[in-house]
């Protein structure tokens, strides 16, 4: 089979109308999250209220990931997908009217999480039903960089509306972009077996089929070594970015000018990043590339100290390189183990396997989160980001030699399926 390039994967028309709505809803979501923000400053003073927005929007995903996933693949991944859309398009348009209470803001975010919980599952899902496994690693790769792109474009345009000072207004953008978002998934084309898994699924009882999920964790090999992984590194992970804003801001005392410059051009190098994983996994296998990843991840963290004492001679130059080879590395993270779970976990479990690992990676992103908090209060930022990339070299050093690293194959085979072309 010929190689797929990025921009021929939207060729495949119900792939493309996938990509289409992500690009609308996290449009829609980053203007949001810079207005939430925005609101939050605006109506307390209290520092903790952004780690209570962190919180909202994280805990939907620990508390119902796993009750989610047999829904995803008990019923339509694309209704499940547009319901969600309408569901948030609604969860936004409140927020017009809580816009002035923090604790409504807070409780509507928590809601709107709720809608994510049940669309991110389905969304995974749903890639492995309308492209080959071998295109899979492309896909991943081009949602990524949109991502990245997004988290350039978003918060110029949210910093832009919010000169036109109608915080209503805003939200009803906002509003729209999940409506555009279902209506191109309303376009959407699914495999033909999807409907036969469906129908199959349907005469199994809800509570069979979540033990079904649960008891693959620890039977299928390949999932077990997911998790274990996933959920030891996403919890040093967090320790570390915990403190990363605090470090740039509080530590390094930057101005907010060369934040959001720093912010745009670690996306941009993310762009960068996601465009070439594509080619360096046709080289290195998806799970000695994590490794790899995790392991210069961590060496970027353990030498944050190094990069301050650089800055305090020579200002800003060390930290601008620093903040772009993070934004180059996250890509070299996500996309292989992104393509692992989609080419590896069978089709049928992917929506439960998708919900429990959403269960797992919010509750150990919240668990470093806080960890990360409250080792900073004891002996700083710095140090606590030093200690977490010390951990992290430590994990891509000593997960190859457990049995788990042998259990991360996949068997990726390239058959030709017009059905899936498009």
């Amino acid at each position: 089979m010929e190689e797929m390039s990025l921009f021929q994967l939207l060729k495949n028309r119900s792939y493309r109308r996938l990509w289409s709505a992500q690009v609308i809803s996290e449009l829609g979501d980053g203007i949001s999250h810079l207005l939430i923000l925005f609101l939050a400053s605006k109506l307390t003073s209290n520092p903790m209220v952004f780690g209570y927005i962190l919180i909202a929007r994280h805990l939907p995903g620990m508390l119902f990931g796993t009750l989610v996933g047999p829904l995803v693949d008990r019923f339509s991944k694309k209704w499940m997908m547009i319901g969600a859309d309408l569901y948030r398009f609604v969860i936004v348009l409140l927020m017009i009217a809580g816009q002035s209470s923090i604790t409504l803001l807070i409780l509507l975010i928590f809601l709107q999480g709720i809608g994510a919980v049940f669309f991110e599952p389905a969304k995974s899902a749903v890639i492995p039903t309308i492209m080959r496994k071998d295109e899979i690693p492309a896909a991943v790769s081009l949602s990524q960089s949109t991502y990245m792109m997004m988290m350039i474009i978003a918060p110029s345009i949210g910093g832009f509306l919010l000169l036109v000072d109608h915080i209503s207004l805003i939200f009803i953008l906002d509003a729209a972009t999940f409506l555009i978002s279902a209506l191109f998934l309303l376009g959407l084309k699914l495999d033909n077996r999807e409907e036969e898994k469906r129908n199959e699924e349907a005469g199994i009882s809800y509570l069979i089929s979540l033990k079904q999920g649960l008891q693959s964790v620890t039977s299928n090999r390949f999932i077990t070594g997911i998790f274990i992984l996933l959920t030891s590194a996403v919890f040093v992970l967090s320790i570390v970015s915990a403190n990363v804003y605090a470090i740039i801001l509080n530590v390094f005392e930057v101005s907010q000018v060369h934040f959001g410059m720093m912010e745009s051009l670690e996306g941009a190098f993310g762009i960068l990043g996601a465009l070439a994983v594509p080619l360096l996994m046709k080289k290195v296998s998806n799970k000695a590339l994590v490794m790899y990843s995790f392991g210069f991840s961590g060496l970027l963290a353990a030498v944050v100290i190094p990069v301050y004492v650089l800055h305090t001679v020579v200002p800003l130059i060390s930290l601008y390189i620093w903040m772009s080879l993070i934004g180059t590395t996250n890509p070299f993270i996500n996309i292989p183990l992104n393509s692992m779970l989609m080419q590896g976990v069978p089709e049928e479990l992917l929506g439960r396997i998708s919900g429990i690992l959403t269960t797992c990676f919010n509750g150990s992103l919240l668990g470093g989160l806080l960890l990360g908090g409250w080792l900073a209060s004891l002996v700083g930022p710095l140090w606590t980001v030093t200690a977490g990339g010390l951990c992290l070299i430590a994990v891509s050093l000593i997960f190859p030699l457990s049995k788990f690293y042998g259990y991360l194959t996949v068997a990726v085979s390239t058959p030709e399926n017009p059905e899936r072309a498009g």
